[in-house]
Parts: structure tokens; sequence; C-alpha cells
């Protein structure tokens, strides 16, 4: 019986292979188009545009030519600078009660600008004298910040910051002056004020004429109808507009009740400066006649208005001074403040120890001013307070536990003129005294614009 053998025979599917080589070549080739479609479009234009951008850049760039020795060379194309004008200017003054900052910041200028502008200005000028009216400037670029602030507190106190090379910088300015020596002689009619106005001058000047002679008399209480004053005084002109006075170089009083009293400028060659009498005694002595400062009494009010009147409570001597209302009070000499409160009947009352064992007392005060406390030190002339509304002072002195005439007192003054300089002093005086002496005095019925 013969076996039967089986055997696995494979077929190969020609077709099959054929299709498959083709669609091979076919795939290749489209891949290759794709790569060729690409280079055509991304590759190529971008080491096109690469090429181009060099190419340019090579054109733009300028070719530079060496000028010949002593020539000057103009750019071909103007080179443009940033513009450093200020864009925005605002202006103002400062009111009661506000600071600088704050002033600043109702313009629109910001803090972050206006506070190194005002920490730089500080250099140059202490904010802490800063008064109401002082006028001020800023000026700001497109950007906001500061590219110069101006403080003006008179016409030649002038302070600037300034940004150069983006620094902030300070300097006073200088404000040129003129200044012409004037002169004045008048008859007294009615009150020292109304007399200054009739002939020629202002409340201001018959002030600061006053203002020489606290140390020795009380003009509301002293000066009488025809009595005679004369003055030598600087006044200072800015663009040939008067701005104010300067010095009072010589001053001069004939008075029915105090007699003749002359008081002159001099300043040595070291510099020390100070009013003398014709002797050369100095004229400030270490306590005042007037606690008071009556700078801001209207020229029209008559003296009487301003006579002191002597009192007496609980057997204590004082003199009680009507003043303008809210009129400052100052301290008659320098000293420690050893009590500073408010008393039942008497107001704001303030006590100063004073050198030599005397005492100075203030009563019937509106308010103190800031600082004005126990222990505290003042100075002459410092102030100390303000009045009421009413005006009305009551001041005494006590030298140990008596009560004693300030206005009778005789008080210790300053340095006099140095020996070494004594003939230069007399000098001086002979020729003001001169100049004094040829003045035309203007009489009771008489006055001068």
């Amino acid at each position: 019986m013969a076996r039967r053998v089986e055997h696995t025979i494979y077929i190969r599917d020609v077709r099959h292979r054929r299709k498959t080589r083709f669609s091979r070549i076919l795939a290749g080739l489209f891949i290759a188009g794709l790569i060729a479609l690409n280079y055509m479009v991304f590759l190529k234009d971008s080491l096109q545009l690469q090429a181009g951008v060099q190419e340019k850049e090579l054109r733009e760039i300028p070719r530079v030519q060496e000028p010949a020795m002593g020539e000057t060379v103009e750019p071909d194309v103007p080179v443009e600078l940033p513009n450093e004008e200020p864009a925005t200017t605002v202006a103002g003054e400062l009111r009661g009660g506000e600071s600088m900052l704050q002033a600043m910041k109702n313009l629109g200028v910001e803090a972050n600008e206006a506070i190194p502008a005002i920490q730089a200005m500080e250099d140059v000028f202490d904010f802490r004298s800063a008064q109401a009216g002082d006028r001020f400037r800023v000026q700001l670029d497109r950007v906001g910040k500061v590219v110069e602030f101006e403080l003006a507190t008179s016409p030649t106190d002038m302070y600037v910051v300034k940004r150069e090379k983006g620094k902030l910088s300070a300097l006073k300015k200088n404000v040129p002056t003129d200044i012409k020596v004037v002169s004045m002689a008048c008859v007294v009619q009615g009150s020292l004020y109304s007399s200054f106005q009739r002939c020629g001058g202002d409340s201001k000047l018959a002030h600061l004429f006053m203002d020489l002679f606290v140390w020795d008399f009380n003009f509301f209480q002293q000066a009488r109808k025809g009595d005679t004053f004369k003055l030598l005084v600087e006044k200072v002109f800015v663009d040939g507009r008067f701005l104010d006075y300067g010095r009072i170089l010589a001053a001069e009083y004939q008075g029915s009740a105090i007699g003749q009293h002359s008081v002159f400028y001099f300043k040595d060659p070291d510099g020390i400066d100070g009013y003398y009498t014709a002797d050369g005694t100095a004229v400030r002595k270490e306590f005042l006649k007037i606690p008071l400062d009556y700078a801001l009494t209207p020229g029209q009010k008559l003296a009487a208005r301003y006579e002191p009147r002597t009192l007496k409570e609980g057997g204590k001597r004082m003199v009680e001074y009507p003043a303008p209302p809210k009129a400052r009070v100052w301290s008659v000499a320098s000293g420690t403040v050893t009590f500073a409160g408010e008393v039942k009947k008497e107001g704001w009352v303030v006590e100063i120890q004073h050198a030599g064992g005397y005492t100075s007392r203030y009563t019937r005060l509106a308010r103190l001013s800031p600082g004005v406390e126990e222990g505290a030190q003042v100075y002459q002339k410092s102030v100390i307070g303000q009045l009421t509304s009413s005006g009305e002072l009551r001041f005494s002195l006590r030298k140990g536990r008596k009560t004693v005439n300030h206005m009778t007192e005789n008080f210790p003054g300053g340095d006099p003129v140095p020996p070494s300089y004594m003939n230069l002093f007399q000098e001086t005086v002979r020729k003001v005294m001169d100049e004094l002496r040829t003045l035309d005095v203007i009489g009771i019925e008489d006055s001068q614009a």
C-alpha cells in the first residue's frame, strides 16, 4: 500500500510584489518633491531675505572721511537730540499751614518727583523758615519729571533746583540790586507813624527807626508833639523799582521829654557791625524797654491809644500795654522759661528767669508760641506769644523779690567799639553828622509825598 505524502507548497504573488515596488517608487518621488517644494518656498526666501538685510546693512554704513587739518565737517544727516524742554510749568504760593510737598502735589506734581526736588533744595534753604505767601514754580518734562524747581521767599531771596545730566543740584540765585541812601527830617505831629507817612516814609520805616531805641525809651509813652527826628537810610531797588529798606545808617531823635538821642551804624574791618552812640557805646542792652512788637501797628493810629499805664495789684507794680489786635509779645532779654501756662483771670502767662537775678512776667496772652514751655531757652526779642483781639498785655519785672521799674532801671549794655577802631568810627560819625545837620526839616504844617 502506497503512502500518501503531503507537502506544503508556497506560491508567490508576482502581481502584489510588482505593485509594492511601484508604490515605493511613487512614495520616494513624492517625498523628493516635497523637499524640493519646501526649499523653494521657505529656505530660498529666507536666504534671499538674509542676504538682502546684510546687503542693506552694508549699504547703510556711512563712509568715514577724515577732515583736513583745521577743517570743520558738518554731518550730511542732522542728528536729532532728545527734547529736554519742559512740557509743563506750574506755579503757586504757600498757604498758611501748608507744607511745600502738599503745595506741589496740589498742582499735580507727583510725590516721587517733588520729594527729591525738595530734598535737593534743603542744601541751600531751610524749609522751616518758609512762610505763607512764598512763591514757587516747577517745570516738568513730558513724562512728569522735575526739570527745574524755583522758590522765592522775597524778590532778592530766590533758590533754584535744576536737573542736569540726570542729577538735581541747588543754588541760591543772585539777584542784582541797587542801593541808594536817602534822608528824612521831620517834626512830629500826632503819632510817630503818621509823622513818617506825612514826611515821605511809611509805617515800616517808622518801625525800623523806633526799633533802634527800644533799649532806651518808649515812643508811645514819651514822644511829644513838636519833637524832631532825622535819619539816613538805605533803599533797595530791583530793576528800578523800590523793594525794601536796608540799614538805617544814622538816626537822631530830639524830644522834649527824653532829650537828644543819636544812633550810628558802624562795621569795623573785622566784620563786626552794630549800632553805637556817638561815644562808641553799644546801643543794644541786656534788656528791652518794650515787651511788644508794634510792627503791625497801622500808621494812622494815634500814639495815645497805645500809651502804657502803670497799675498796682496786691501791692505789686505792673505796666499795662494796650496794643494792636493779636500783637506779638517778645522776651525783653535772654533767659529760661520758668512757667508757661494758663492762670485763672490772667489768661496765658509766661515767666522768664534772666541773668542778674531778674524775672520778667507776661500775662493776658491769647496763645503761646510753639516751644515756649518750662525749661525752654529764649533770647532777646524771641516771640513768646500773641495777644487777644482786644490787644492788652500786662508786664512786670522783678529783681529778686522786688518789683523794679524797667523804664528807669540801668541795664548793662553790649561791647563798645574796639579802641583800635575808634578813630575810624569817629570819622564815620563826623561825616554822617555833617549830613544830618544840613537836612531841611519838614514842619508840622508841611508834608512830602
